[in-house]
């Protein structure tokens, strides 16, 4: 079989430009446009890339702002809950103290009130029990009762300690360098003898300091109860029933209102 060189040269001529028409018509625009195509894409990648990034850095910062913004208002909450807790205290605080203070005036006037009535209900019956003794005494006092007790008196009179004494005629010859008068006061009518015994010895007593006679007198009066007393300028000296009522309402008074507040302290 023979070769046709023509034929087979011109094929190869064929080839090559079929090659170059396809190198500079074909691959060439596909191969540009592929690399263009490319370096869009790679364009759009790095721009992708850089728009992740952006996205992440704002991702980033408002995560931050969040984080710092729940910081606070968990710091708000706490500060807020503790100054609704102060103020829950302070209010708690001023309530309990109005309240003790119009319970300390509650009770403050109460015990004002109660005292006020015991003392009364002390004082009406102190008066009434002294009332009523009065009488009884008053009813009881006869004569041989009354001689008894100007007895007593002169047996007081008798016994009367060196500071009484002195006492007695410091104070009647204070007043007077003449005679010294004196007043014997009594609910009955007193025996001659015990009167001038009760005269000698004042007069005694009154010698005794170099003194001016005395000037005795008797006097009747009806309030004085059961008793006698010796007066003069600037002193007393009393025995009589009346004056250990007085004692004994007195004492009565104390006890009862000892009593009185004991009880209402532990009542409180």
């Amino acid at each position: 079989m023979e070769i046709n060189w023509f034929t087979f040269f011109a094929q190869i001529l064929n080839f090559f430009v079929l090659i170059f028409v396809l190198q500079r018509f074909l691959y060439k625009p596909i191969i540009q446009a592929m690399a263009r195509r490319e370096k869009t894409i790679r364009d759009r990648l790095s721009s992708a890339s850089e728009q992740k990034q952006e996205a992440e850095k704002e991702i980033k910062h408002y995560q931050e702002i969040q984080q710092k913004f729940t910081d606070q208002k968990t710091e708000l909450l706490t500060q807020a809950k503790s100054e609704v807790e102060q103020t829950r205290q302070s209010l708690l605080k001023e309530m309990q103290e109005s309240v003790a203070t119009e319970r300390s005036q509650w009770q403050t006037s109460l015990q004002r009130q109660k005292d006020s009535f015991l003392r009364e209900v002390g004082d009406r019956t102190m008066q009434q029990l002294q009332a009523t003794v009065r009488r009884v005494l008053t009813d009881l006092a006869e004569s041989q009762l009354e001689t008894q007790i100007a007895k007593v008196f002169l047996q007081k009179l008798r016994s009367l300690t060196e500071t009484e004494r002195a006492e007695l005629t410091t104070t009647l010859t204070a007043s007077t360098k003449d005679s010294i008068p004196l007043t014997l006061v009594s609910t009955f009518t007193l025996p001659t003898d015990i009167c001038a015994a009760i005269a000698t010895v004042l007069q005694d007593y009154f010698n005794a300091v170099g003194s001016a006679k005395i000037e005795m007198t008797s006097e009747i009066q009806s309030s004085l109860i059961c008793g006698i007393e010796l007066r003069g300028t600037g002193y007393k000296l009393a025995w009589s029933m009346d004056a250990y009522l007085d004692t004994i309402t007195e004492n009565l008074v104390t006890v009862f209102a000892q009593e009185t507040s004991k009880g209402v302290g532990s009542g409180e």
